[in-house]
């Protein structure tokens, strides 16, 4: 019985010994961590999980950048959301309990870390895969690390550096390195890349939404202007115009539209986060921030600035406390015309898709409306009787928090905006809660403006250098100015003089009526007795207008209509609706 048990034990230790061994055998019809990357495929597969982690969102589906940019002085969010609290101070911008904060830093690690695995992981394969597609895939991994440590650097400064994935004792033990080691070191990382494309011989844009070699050049750029690094910077932007595979797109809305982004003509957007068109989420909800609570089913929470505004120019490229054709009371007019495809002012003619199917009377599924904060009243489009009614109820009214009455935030007011909405971005052809449309995170354009600013700061101005690329951008082939809005014989006025100085911050409270008045015949002052000129002058231009009584807001030309409304408003609006198809790109990066 005794040897019974010692064989018994005997057999028991020796299976135990089998058994370690089997369990620490290597998978044979499956990757693992020891293994895994060690062909083309799975490289691939790795390379798309350094793309999803370069997915950055925040909150929900508004891409973080969108976000970012609230907590500059180009816009604002509404009152207690993390932007305002960096923006204003409230909480500080380096407490990790902000939101926005938080966010950036994680979601920036999460790439740097995801793209060190995919570094390190791709060395396993490499005899396995041809040196070109090696290269290739490595290029990718290397511009998307760079890209975050770029995002990092200019939000905090100095930030731990690691060269490939670290251990739990690295990071405990991690310290700040300077920004000019990390960026010496990022320089070698995209001059690699950008070799490793031209070897590839890859495509000036691989797909819509990934890195190429302009984007590596275009990033070497960026890092150096972190540091000031001028010559670099001019030597990496400068390679990417030589290349000669990218330009300006000839329709500067396009640029912020679905159709326009696939065709992306002229290959101007060279990196862009993009949504899938595939399937159902997740979709970009930037554009749902930006539409004004006076439209139906509205978010209202993202507003441009002031400041932005103040900063477009007029049309022959001077500020505006420079310019003899600016006026404070009309800021559209002489301005840059992306002004008019950016930003939403009182006054125009606004296009939303609130809906996916007809609502009649006021949604075709288009919803349109002429946006206005100066009364409690929406001026909505009504489609069964092709007019405009004047509804009561306006949550984006200037007078709404003093009547007590305004219960959500707005486009103006102390928890909104200052009297200004977001055009950029919006896309009509697409269902408001389901935009598919992109964010841009690097154009053409960008290489355009660092390299002339760059050749600024070396004081190497030129025709052929600075002023080639500044004089492009301003100039567009085929670009065409239209007249200004057509004044109207009776009522008009002679212009003032434009002021030498910024419009003030409350110009459009003070100044939209008078404008209003001046640029269009005034309708009669008594109600009851018919105004027998006023009805022939409006039956007469009805008759040398289109139709459709007034025209789409991007039908790119101006147009002075009369309005038929239930309640009249206002009559005889001259307002733009649109400006030229292809406008101008002058100074500035926005």
């Amino acid at each position: 019985m005794k040897k019974i048990l010692n064989l018994g034990l005997l057999a028991l230790l020796l299976g135990t010994a089998g058994c370690d061994k089997f369990l620490d055998r290597k998978p044979l019809d499956a990757s693992s961590a020891t293994n895994y990357l060690s062909n083309q495929d799975e490289m691939e597969l790795g390379l798309n999980g350094v793309y999803a982690a370069s997915f950055w969102m925040f909150p929900n589906n508004t891409p973080l950048l969108y976000a970012v940019e609230a907590s500059t002085d180009l816009a604002m969010k509404r009152g207690g959301n993390a932007e305002d609290f960096v923006a204003m101070g409230d909480g500080g911008p380096f407490l990790v309990n902000n939101a926005l904060v938080n966010t950036c830093w994680s979601q920036a690690f999460r790439l740097i870390q995801t793209a060190n695995q995919q570094l390190s992981g791709m060395e396993n394969g490499k005899a396995n895969v041809p040196a070109a597609t090696y290269g290739r895939i490595r290029a990718e991994a290397l511009v998307l690390r760079a890209w975050a440590y770029f995002h990092l650097m200019y939000m905090f400064g100095d930030v731990p550096w690691y060269p490939k994935a670290p251990g739990v004792d690295e990071v405990l033990a991690a310290k700040r390195t300077p920004v000019a080691t990390i960026v010496a070191e990022l320089y070698k990382d995209m001059d690699e890349a950008s070799a490793a494309f031209a070897t590839a011989n890859a495509q000036p844009i691989l797909a819509n939404g990934r890195v190429n070699r302009g984007v590596a050049l275009g990033l070497k750029a960026k890092l150096a202007l972190l540091i000031k690094d001028w010559r670099t910077a001019a030597t990496a932007t400068k390679a990417v115009i030589d290349l000669n595979q990218y330009g300006l797109n000839p329709s500067y809305p396009a640029l912020f539209m679905l159709a326009g982004q696939s065709a992306n003509t002229n290959r101007e957007i060279m990196f862009n986060q993009t949504f899938p068109t595939d399937q159902l989420n997740p979709q970009n909800w930037g554009p749902i921030l930006g539409v004004p609570r006076q439209v139906t089913n509205s978010q209202s929470s993202h507003f441009p600035s002031q400041a932005l505004v103040d900063r477009y120019e007029d049309r022959s490229g001077n500020r505006i406390d420079a310019s003899t054709t600016y006026d404070r009371l009309n800021p559209r007019l002489n301005r840059d015309r992306r002004l008019a495809w950016t930003i939403y002012m009182p006054g125009d003619t606004m296009q939303h898709r609130t809906l996916t199917a007809a609502s009649l009377p006021y949604s075709n599924p288009l919803e349109r409306q002429v946006f206005n904060i100066h009364s409690n009243t929406r001026f909505r489009w009504n489609w069964s009787l092709n007019r405009y009614d004047a509804v009561t109820g306006n949550n984006d009214w200037i007078g709404a928090q003093a009547a007590g009455i305004q219960w959500q935030v707005s486009a103006t007011g102390n928890i909104g905006g200052v009297g200004y909405v977001w055009r950029k971005y919006l896309d009509s052809t697409q269902y408001i809660w389901e935009h598919k449309t992109g964010y841009i995170l690097m154009r053409y354009a960008d290489i355009l403006l660092m390299y002339a600013e760059s050749k600024v700061e070396l004081n190497e101005i030129d025709a052929t250098e600075s002023r080639g690329p500044a004089l492009h951008l301003q100039h567009q082939p085929g670009d065409t100015t239209p007249a200004d809005p057509p004044r109207a014989r009776r009522g008009t006025g002679r212009r003032r003089p434009a002021p030498l100085r910024p419009a003030p911050l409350g110009h459009l409270r003070q100044g939209q009526q008078r404008t209003r008045r001046r640029l269009c015949p005034r309708p009669s002052h008594r109600p009851g007795k018919p105004d027998l000129r006023r009805r022939r002058s409006a039956r007469l231009h009805r008759q040398r207008q289109p139709a459709h009584p007034l025209p789409q807001p991007d039908t790119d030309q101006y147009q002075c209509q009369v309005q038929t409304v239930a309640h009249p408003p206002v009559r005889g609006r001259c307002q733009p609706h649109g400006h030229d198809p292809e406008p101008r790109m002058v100074r500035g990066s926005f």
